[in-house]
């Protein structure tokens, strides 16, 4: 039964005895191991049972002869080996024969449109030679149009729930049958006009997976009475252009223009755009029942999966916007997240957003997982791409239940979409929908499927649509007449006709800046300088109070001495502030003007080098404590220090999506919406590399091709230090790489991002705050420090934050005397001052350094106006501790040519493979070897 051993009856009844016991008394180690035997391992299968029988012999012993009520049986057992005659003996009540269908219906449930499962299960055999009415019903349910796994959830009252919903469905009414019939006929007909009128063009139409926009369209419906009054949706290319239109309302003047190679944008907006399948909108819908939600489709790259990240991170900013505004808690917004299922079970990604949804600092109140499951992914086949049952089996990794559903039964639809929002708003837990369609053409319709896959798509040519049954039972019913279909046809060609031919003079609505984002603005082409500078009482207060615990709280003992009394030095004095109170004094001055601070990352409430701090735990309770959460008697905003799961794809998009939802200024009233500042910090520089994707398609270009700004602030500590290839650079330059920024003409604000490497606390304090201050919002990459986190030279003043100061995106070298300079030094970061600490070896009195602190938008004319100086200087260099081929000197030397004439040389590392040597001695040598090149004129 479990493994096609060659056992004797009396072997298998000890067996079934032992799991029963096992069950019952809740140790499922045991049989986890059993039911993972693979039947072809006949050695491993042979030891595994052998333990079987040993382990229940003695049990059998003291429980008799294993025919006691109320075992479980077959309940956990996942082997995938036929049946044996046993387990008829062994499923004898009318209870068993219920829980066995509950546990392994999903395994011959007709879900797939290509016909039933075939492979068996310990059902198989019940189902060939029982008969009974009770057998009967418990086919029809749950081996059905939708099999449900929900038994591997260890909650009981969960199960019961969900049993209940599967055996008293609630089928679809006859108005909601007619207008999603209406709908999918009106998607079948737009994607036959798109491919009529545009031949040419790649199309990723819906056709054979209309039942998801029919999942849409219903869920839609329900939403209001299971309170969810806002919809975020992640969905790839496959059908995106029908949810478009005809559930979000795109204009289709506004996508023929686009297909006609215009813009989608207003033209006062300014975008590069992106193709067709990417489009966005966001849409207040109204319900059959009066009541609105309001629904966002977010844009989608071509790298699969990853918009859900983002469409998690919008959640929870909006989760964050009603408790902050102490807006009714019942209503509540969801994710809708659209996977496909080759892209969901392979991308790892998924399992990232997994791991988030039960976690405090990430939780959305669950989610629903639509897998659109066309049974191929471009072209192979399941078999090819699942090691599971269903592409949603990996939801059981979380104790997620996992539908799967006919894609051509509306009724199962329903019922799926009813158990789904149901669930979610009841339990605030992720579900998922394994939705089985097919796909009618290959990965657009000029691909040819039938190269790699003849037999599937011999069946795909006899399918029916869903909306050809649908019509059907519709007019069946007598809900509508015989020429419905036509006359929608009719009515929607005539539309669809009338709006291509007036799109070459429709002018697409603004998109941006209104709602939330009013009074924000695209950036300028100049670059503009703000007062960042703070009050020095308050500044004085908040360092006091960064530190402050309440009675009875016991801190670490290194903490009195390293933290708390060195803060408190600080404000005394006014001098020696390092760099963890520069952030503190940021966090603490934005939380007092109404903004809510996030910093998420790995280890960041006490940072990774134990520089941070922000949060203290007891060390008695373990109970943490952010002081300057209460700062204020009646203080509603906060700092959330997250310390994240160690993953930086699925975390940087969540950042980045909640980024997206709430960026006002200062100017607007923070009692009506909240003002949040975003940060993420990396472990080490080098982290973010798992990321890349984040950054390439939503961080660096979000705003050029959808017009959606960010302010997420990335901590990215850099610098080489003698740790080797990893852990020692941030790679400024594949940031640099990424800006837009011209090597021909000075740069402005409007830069995509902008990318920094500072040499003081108070330029990091300044910085941080600028993000807040100015009408607009821009992603800042900023190369942080290790090293200078406690160097007694990395250190500001307190006057270097009053009021009046601000960012300095040059700092001039106030020690050299201009008369007497023969070589200036350009330079960037931590380097700064291993030049000057060597130049004051030498007693060099004949060269200048200039700080770069922000490296994009480039400063030329700062740079310019410092280099004015020296006008008998000769000498230019850019001095880094980088790699020749990393580092910011690829993007610093066209730049200074090309704009202020001056030919730059090289000081620092060759080019090397990796971004720094594993050998000390090298290191060591390679420092001194830079240094000597920047002072080689001594």
């Amino acid at each position: 039964y479990f493994i096609q051993s060659n056992l004797s009856s009396h072997q298998h009844e000890l067996v079934l005895v032992m799991l029963r016991h096992i069950n019952k008394l809740g140790d499922r180690c045991l049989l986890q191991n059993i039911a993972r035997a693979p039947s072809s391992s006949a050695r491993a299968a042979q030891h595994i049972t052998a333990r079987a029988i040993s382990s229940s012999e003695s049990l059998l012993r003291k429980t008799g002869d294993g025919n006691s009520s109320g075992g479980d049986g077959v309940r956990r057992v996942t082997s995938d080996a036929a049946a044996s005659p046993a387990i008829n003996e062994f499923v004898k009540s009318d209870d068993e024969l219920v829980r066995a269908y509950r546990q392994w219906g999903y395994r011959h449930a007709t879900t797939s449109p290509f016909g039933p499962p075939t492979l068996p299960s310990p059902l198989s055999d019940i189902r060939r030679s029982q008969s009974s009415d009770l057998k009967d019903e418990l086919e029809r349910v749950y081996c059905g149009s939708v099999g449900l796994q929900f038994t591997h959830i260890p909650d009981t009252e969960k199960q019961v729930f969900l049993s209940n919903m599967m055996e008293n469905p609630e089928d679809i009414s006859h108005t909601q049958l007619v207008d999603v019939t209406k709908t999918l006929l009106r998607c079948e007909n737009l994607d036959k006009f798109l491919n009529n009128k545009y031949s040419n063009l790649k199309q990723y139409g819906g056709e054979g997976a209309e039942a998801t926009v029919a999942f849409c369209q219903l869920l839609f419906q329900m939403c209001p009475s299971n309170q969810v009054d806002d919809v975020v949706i992640a969905i790839a290319h496959r059908g995106r252009i029908s949810l478009l239109t005809e559930l979000l309302q795109l204009p289709y003047e506004r996508l023929f223009k686009k297909y006609n190679g215009q813009s989608e944008f207003h033209p006062d907006e300014k975008s590069i755009g992106d193709v067709l399948s990417h489009l966005w909108q966001s849409v207040d819908l109204m319900q059959p029942n009066g009541e609105s939600v309001h629904v966002t489709l977010l844009p989608n790259p071509s790298h699969l999966e990853v918009a859900n990240s983002v469409a998690l991170g919008k959640v929870r900013a909006k989760h964050r916007q009603k408790q902050h505004n102490q807006q009714d808690s019942t209503s509540s917004p969801l994710a809708l997240l659209i996977h496909g299922d080759a892209a969901f079970t392979g991308q790892g990604v998924s399992l990232e957003n997994a791991q988030m949804s039960k976690l405090p600092g990430y939780s959305t109140k669950g989610s629903i997982h639509l897998i659109t499951n066309n049974l191929i992914g471009f072209t192979a086949e399941t078999s090819s791409q699942n090691s599971t049952f269903t592409a949603g089996d990996i939801g059981k990794m979380y104790d997620v239940p996992v539908l799967s559903v006919n894609g051509l039964d509306i009724h199962a639809v329903h019922k799926a979409v009813n158990m789904a929002i149901q669930w979610r708003e009841r339990y605030e837990e992720d579900i998922i929908v394994d939705l089985q369609c097919y796909r009618l053409y290959g990965h657009n319709q000029h691909d040819e499927p039938r190269f790699t896959n003849p037999l599937m798509y011999n069946l795909v040519d006899k399918m029916e649509p869903l909306q050809e049954t649908m019509c059907r039972e519709a007019v069946g019913r007598g809900l509508v007449e015989k020429a419905y279909k036509e006359s929608v046809l009719l009515e929607h060609t005539t539309e669809l006709n009338a709006a291509y031919k007036s799109c070459s003079d429709y002018t697409p609505p603004k998109m941006c800046f209104s709602g939330l984002w009013s009074g924000i603005e695209q950036a300028g082409a100049h670059l503009t300088t703000w007062d960042t500078g703070y009050d020095l009482s308050d500044l004085r207060y908040l360092g006091l109070k960064s530190v402050e615990l309440p009675s009875g709280f016991t801190h670490h003992p290194t903490l009195n001495r390293a933290h708390l009394a060195k803060r408190e030095k600080m404000v005394a004095s006014g001098e020696g502030i390092d760099w963890a109170m520069g952030e503190a004094l940021a966090f603490g001055s934005l939380l007092m003007q109404g903004y809510d601070v996030r910093l998420s990352g790995e280890d960041v409430s006490r940072g990774t080098f134990s520089n941070r701090h922000v949060t203290l735990y007891d060390q008695e309770t373990g109970e943490g404590y952010t002081p300057l959460n209460h700062v204020l008697s009646d203080q509603k905003n906060r700092v959330e220090a997250i310390d994240s799961l160690l993953s930086e794809e699925g975390v940087v998009g969540f950042e980045y999506g909640y980024s997206l939802e709430s960026p006002r200024s200062l100017v607007f009233n923070p009692a009506q919406v909240t003002i949040q500042f975003r940060l993420w910090e990396a472990q080490f520089g080098d982290f973010f590399n798992p990321a890349q994707v984040m950054y390439d398609q939503f961080v660096a270009s979000g705003e050029a091709k959808w017009i959606l700004q960010s302010g997420l602030v990335s901590l990215l500590p850099h610098g080489y230090d003698g740790n080797g290839p990893d852990h020692t650079s941030a790679r400024p330059e594949r940031w640099l790489q990424l800006c837009d920024s011209s090597e021909c003409s000075p740069d402005g604000d409007n830069t995509n991002i902008q990318v920094a490497n500072l040499t003081t606390p108070a330029q990091y304090f300044h910085l941080l705050r600028r993000q807040m201050v100015r009408p607009f919002r821009k992603p800042v990459i900023l190369m942080a420090p290790k090293g200078l986190l406690r160097s007694p030279e990395a250190v500001s003043n307190i006057r270097d934050f009053g009021p009046g100061t601000t960012f300095r995106r040059v700092i001039g070298d106030e020690s050299a005397d201009p008369t007497s300079i023969k070589r200036v030094l350009l330079c960037s970061g931590k380097h700064y001052y291993a030049l000057k600490n060597k130049r004051t070896q030498l007693e060099d009195k004949s060269t200048a350094i200039i700080r770069i602190e922000e490296l994009c938008p480039f400063p030329a004319a700062e740079i310019q106006a410092e280099l004015n100086r020296y006008p008998q200087c000769t000498e230019f260099y850019w001095a880094q501790e980088e790699s020749r081929n990393g580092g910011a000197w690829s993007f610093v030397s066209p730049r200074v040519k090309n704009i202020l004439g001056i030919e730059l040389k090289y000081a620092g590392r060759k080019e090397c493979a990796a971004v720094a040597v594993g050998i000390a001695e090298l290191h060591q040598e390679e420092v001194k070897d830079i240094l000597n090149q920047a002072f080689s004129h001594i």
